[in-house]
């Protein structure tokens, strides 16, 4: 029988199913519920805040006081609706800032702002600031022209300060390697603006500089050029590779702005190197930065003499994993108080996740919150209290589920007035701001205004949800008393087309003691009586949580993308945070540190055969696993180091191998690479590190077993093209079959588009199942995208 034969002979997948399948999309579920999570928008130095409620068929715009529930509209709807020639119920208002009794809005589909007159309803547009500029407190901004430092006053002039900037050296730019350096040479975009920290008095700024000459330039190839020309186009993006002797060297400096004199910042030990993105200026002539190694194995407080240059290291901790949030992509809990002279700080010295408060004097520390259980986000610092999310303080409850707690900073010993604000056992999502970010509109950070807390620390608005219960939005005061309910979830646009809540799981990890959670994703056509086989959707590393926690995550969430309509197609599909992810004890987090089962694949297969005990439904003889960047390593990995398990993987974007990956990444996720004695610099070009040799899939090439399907986009600037093809040699060599997608012109972020969804479903169903996909039927819906973390 030929294969034409063999394949004729399978059951084919219908167009209705894949038509069921797109019903579940992500953007198609999010438009049938309202109110998923409600984020306020706090008026500066007041506890008044506007937000959009949402109705099935409209939504509208209030404005509350915090202080008694009270609730209007947030302007005239009809009004606004004739200004800006929209439909009154539906405005796509994006932002909202009030200025005397007119609105300046932004508004989705539209260049720039739009002031609307409040009398008249006339509308003129209002110039955006400069998204790359730093004002200072008496309204002069600093900026960056061709490399070099500029200040603009406010009557737009305009004065250069520096003068020998020049390019991978330039003043107050982000590094070449930001991930988008492509997409910058396609537009002719400059870097974007990074880390000038202004003088009380706006007489001087704290300013960095970019060494990057002698950094290794990485070449992209693009295939398929943007402007039509038919030779391809080299790309080359600087930044550190594993075992590379030259980094990006930062340096710092103090610069008079009516001068332009400069006083150079002392160097720091242990390689340390001030973060770009957090330094505060003291009222005695000194900065407080914080400071960490390219290897986040290293961190530290510092005091910087601005007059001299001089540095004084008030603390210096070393982990080999260390951040000052347990998850990446969240603002660091760290805050400077100045009034105190003390700095909040996180660590895991104690064991798991906690606040400690540093004197800035004598550099002595003090624990502020202990327990068994994890600090996640610092939500807000008041005078007297700091306000934080963290889990599994209350016992028997899922450990990943955040509560808001408030903590006495006068307290005499750790957890002096702990005090729970969010007593529902649920998820209670206070969404945090990406790190780095700097709200240049009002010159503050934005958890100030679009935190869920009010800039005083008097009030907060609580979303209340999980995977499996729908949103109740609150209002409640610093004491945790209920003010009013803001608004509620409708799920029943979900309900009509018969989709059902994920299912949480509580299992083992292979040492048959260590809890893992999870959550298992079923078809609407589900049947216990049925045989249904097994997807697991894994991500993994050390820094990142996976799961989903609150009700929208569940349709949403970062890592859960699609997972409904994968679903539906006919698959019981489990997510879960493993040994080796943050949120729980530092020895959660450091089972798998050192071993080469990184990511716990071991631990993952034991959590799904635990769960399949008292789920006979759950077929392990058609097991398949999925992963994207990270996750597609692990996915890869799963089928070399469980092939006996996992039979189908399909790896996107997967960051292989450690050994040819940039280093940023690969030494936060495995540490340091050994090359003999210690050693973390190759001496030749060839040279190999053992310990990465243990990590690299190359190693375990000749176990692969099953089908895999490896996936990349030819210009994805995070995880390198090359290092997936000589895995792919690798394969060939000891004589696999890989199956192999490319996407031209694809970055790293092309996992919300259709035609990749489909191709996933589609080897899922003809490896697993035993079925014949519909071929060149591309799908009805268009691009989603993704939801980052609430």
């Amino acid at each position: 029988m030929t294969r034409q034969e063999t394949t004729d002979r399978r059951p084919k997948v219908a167009a209705e199913e894949y038509a069921r399948a797109e019903e579940l999309w992500p953007s198609e579920l999010l438009g049938r519920v309202t109110n998923a999570l409600v984020i306020p928008n706090w008026l500066p130095d007041q506890d008044r805040f506007w937000f959009k409620l949402e109705h099935l068929d409209r939504h509208e715009y209030l404005l509350v006081d915090a202080a008694t529930g009270d609730r209007r509209p947030a302007f005239d709807h009809k009004r606004i609706a004739e200004a800006l020639n929209e439909d009154q119920h539906r405005l796509p208002i994006d932002t909202l800032e009030y200025d005397g009794d007119d609105i300046v809005v932004r508004v989705e589909g539209r260049d720039g702002r739009l002031r609307i007159d409040g009398d008249d309803g006339r509308v003129t547009e209002v110039p955006d600031r400069d998204p790359n500029a730093f004002r200072g407190p008496g309204g002069d901004e600093l900026f960056v022209r061709a490399h070099d430092l500029w200040i603009r006053d406010l009557q737009g002039r305009e004065r250069q300060l520096t003068d020998d900037g020049e390019e991978f050296y330039g003043w107050a730019e982000g590094p070449d390697g930001d991930y988008d350096r492509i997409g910058r040479d396609r537009t002719g975009t400059p870097p974007s603006t990074i880390g000038c920290f202004w003088s009380p008095d706006g007489t001087r700024a704290l300013v960095p500089r970019a060494d990057e000459r002698a950094v290794t330039a990485y070449p992209y190839l693009e295939n398929v050029p943007h402007d039509g020309d038919l030779l391809p186009k080299v790309h080359h993006v600087r930044r550190k590779m594993i075992g590379d002797a030259e980094d990006t060297r930062w340096e710092w400096y103090v610069i008079d702005v009516s001068t332009g004199a400069r006083v150079t910042v002392g160097a720091l030990p242990w390689d340390l190197q001030i973060l770009p993105w957090h330094a505060w200026w003291t009222r005695h002539d000194t900065v407080i930065a914080l400071a960490s190694t390219a290897a986040q194995d290293c961190a530290a407080a510092v005091e910087i003499d601005a007059a001299t240059g001089a540095v004084r290291v008030i603390h210096l901790e070393h982990d080999h994993m260390f951040r000052l949030n347990s998850v990446w992509f969240h603002d660091d809990n760290v805050r400077y108080l100045p009034e105190r002279g003390e700095l909040i700080w996180f660590s895991y010295a104690s064991g798991y996740p906690h606040l400690w408060v540093i004197d800035l004097a004598s550099g002595s520390l003090r624990q502020l919150t202990d327990g068994a259980w994890a600090v996640q986000d610092l939500v807000r610092v008041t005078g007297r209290y700091a306000f934080f999310t963290a889990g599994g303080v209350e016992p028997g409850r899922n450990p990943y589920l955040r509560s808001l707690y408030r903590v006495d900073l006068d307290g005499a010993g750790p957890n002096a007035g702990l005090r729970c604000l969010t007593p529902e056992d649920a998820d209670h999502a206070f969404p945090p701001v990406p790190q780095g970010t700097v709200s240049r509109e009002w010159g503050v950070q934005p958890w100030e205004l679009r935190s869920c807390m009010s800039p005083s620390g008097r009030y907060f608005v609580d979303n209340i949800s999980r995977v499996d219960l729908a949103p109740v939005v609150m209002l409640r005061d610093a004491d945790g008393r209920t003010i009013g309910e803001l608004a509620r979830a409708d799920i029943s646009g979900l309900l009509s087309i018969g989709w059902t809540y994920p299912e949480t799981f509580r299992a083992k990890a292979a040492d048959g003691e260590t809890d893992i959670w999870g959550v298992i994703i079923k078809p609407r056509r589900f049947a216990e009586r049925d045989s249904w086989p097994v997807l697991e959707r894994i991500y993994g590393p050390p820094q990142v949580l996976a799961q989903p926690r609150s009700f929208l995550e569940g349709l949403n969430g970062m890592f859960l993308f699609g997972l409904h309509s994968l679903a539906e197609m006919g698959f019981g599909v489990v997510l879960m945070d493993a040994p080796g992810t943050p949120h729980r004890s530092r020895a959660f987090r450091d089972m798998t540190w050192g071993e080469p089962d990184r990511f716990g694949i071991k631990n993952h297969r034991a959590a799904i055969e635990d769960i399949a005990r008292t789920r006979p439904w759950m077929d392990l003889s058609r097991v398949g696993i999925s992963g994207h960047s990270s996750g597609g390593y692990a996915t890869v990995m799963a089928m070399l180091l469980e092939p006996d398990f996992y039979q189908v993987g399909f790896s996107s974007s997967p960051a292989l191998d450690p050994s040819a990956s940039y280093a940023t990444i690969s030494e936060a996720h495995f540490g340091k690479p050994d090359y003999g004695d210690g050693r973390a610099v190759r001496r030749t070009p060839d040279e190999a590190a053992p310990n990465y040799e243990e990590l690299s899939p190359n190693t375990y090439a000749g176990r692969l077993i099953g089908r895999l399907m490896l996936v990349y986009g030819d210009l994805d600037e995070e995880c390198e093209p090359p290092a997936l093809i000589q895995f792919v040699d690798s394969l060939v060599r000891a004589g696999k079959e890989p199956d192999l997608l490319v996407l031209p012109n694809q970055s790293h972020f092309y996992t919300p588009e259709p035609y990749y969804q489909k191709r996933l479903w589609d080897y899922f169903v003809e490896h697993v199942q035993g079925r014949e996909p519909l071929r060149h039927h591309p799908l009805s819906v268009t691009r989603g995208e993704r939801l980052h973390y609430t």
